[in-house]
């Protein structure tokens, strides 16, 4: 038989199938895949883009997708909620997983990414399982499962001591609703130490032993350890207690010294999946925030916040309900700083 195209086919005594003409025919041919390929008219642009897709149509009239801007965007992304959430236990290095709620928050951030049409290069999320699974929650929805991986414990959440796993309400009635409110509040307060010997405490934590390298070596928790065991033992200075400005001491420059040179700076898409108190750390540094205004920043589970480096400020997603992003969710008076104006426009207004 001939098929129309030009191409003859013909079977052989085994049964298989010979084309003849193929080269003729990819002749012909070669002009429209070599000005398809050579092509940048915005038509290409779009194919990149994902233009053509209704679903990545809707975007608030403030964003800018991502594809559509030369600058450089930073998401961030808080975990998903926990049992420990709703239950309204401090979790701090505890490793709770998502709730059934909470794998949602994880999907509903990576479906909201990819209705704007965010694609990654590398994804950086805290040793806690909770935002780990957000962050594969996430690119699973942005059908990028293959990207790689940073874990490290500088973007874990804070130690948060003694109060680890302890109810707030219980808390609240044993020390008082003020002392209560000073340690979740308190920029530079910390909680009661844990026991080197809580279950609580990290170093007691096979795979935080295993995995952390980058932490100095505690002499004492050696010496004794090693003493217990009857064999030399290196024990790391893992954190007892932690108030949110410890928290940001390792969060700031793991973003500034690590994330930015390796991968911000190379112009790669920067995906932070992490926690309340790393993430404001970080925000404080990049947004300006001030100390006294940390306290009432909210920052609400599994919604992405954009951060466009240029500008230096967050912009929120439309997520298509027609609900105002700033409305549907609460950051408390400190959102301000995060949406406010942003520097480059503030210079261009004077």
């Amino acid at each position: 038989a001939k098929a129309a195209s030009g191409v003859d086919t013909t079977m052989d005594d085994d049964g298989k199938l010979i084309l003849t003409g193929v080269a003729e025919e990819l002749k012909e041919e070669s002009g429209v895949f070599e000005k398809f390929s050579n092509d940048t008219s915005s038509s290409t642009a779009r194919i990149a883009r994902n233009d053509n897709n209704p679903t990545t149509k809707a975007s608030s009239g403030s964003f800018v997708k991502q594809g559509e801007t030369n600058d450089t965007l930073v998401v961030f992304i808080r975990h998903g909620r926990t049992p420990h959430n709703n239950l309204g236990l401090f979790t701090g290095w505890e490793d709770a997983p998502l709730a059934p709620e909470g794998v949602e928050d994880a999907r509903n951030g990576g479906r909201l990414l990819k209705r704007h049409g965010f694609e990654f290069d590398v994804v950086y999320t805290s040793q806690l399982f909770r935002a780990i699974d957000t962050a594969r929650k996430c690119i699973d929805e942005l059908d990028q499962p293959w990207l790689p991986m940073v874990k490290s414990w500088r973007l874990n959440e804070r130690m948060y001591g003694a109060l680890t796993g302890k109810s707030k309400q219980m808390i609240a009635q044993e020390y008082g609703k003020e002392q209560l409110k000073k340690w979740r509040s308190g920029i530079r307060v910390r909680p009661p130490p844990v026991s080197s010997y809580s279950l609580s405490y990290p170093g007691n934590d096979y795979k935080r032993i295993k995995y952390v390298k980058d932490l100095r070596i505690s002499w004492i928790e050696t010496i004794f350890r090693s003493i217990e065991a009857r064999d030399f033992q290196i024990h790391r200075k893992f954190p007892k207690r932690e108030s949110t400005w410890d928290c940001m001491q390792r969060a700031i420059p793991f973003y500034t010294q690590r994330i930015v040179p390796e991968a911000v700076d190379k112009g790669k898409r920067v995906l932070i999946s992490s926690h309340e108190n790393a993430i404001r750390g970080i925000l404080m540094h990049l947004c300006s925030i001030p100390e006294d205004a940390m306290k009432t920043l909210n920052l609400p589970n599994g919604v992405p916040l954009v951060y466009n480096v240029e500008k230096k400020c967050i912009t929120l997603l439309d997520d298509g309900s027609g609900m105002d992003p700033m409305e549907a969710h609460n950051f408390g008076a400190a959102a301000q700083y995060l949406f406010g104006t942003s520097e480059r426009d503030k210079k261009a207004g004077q």
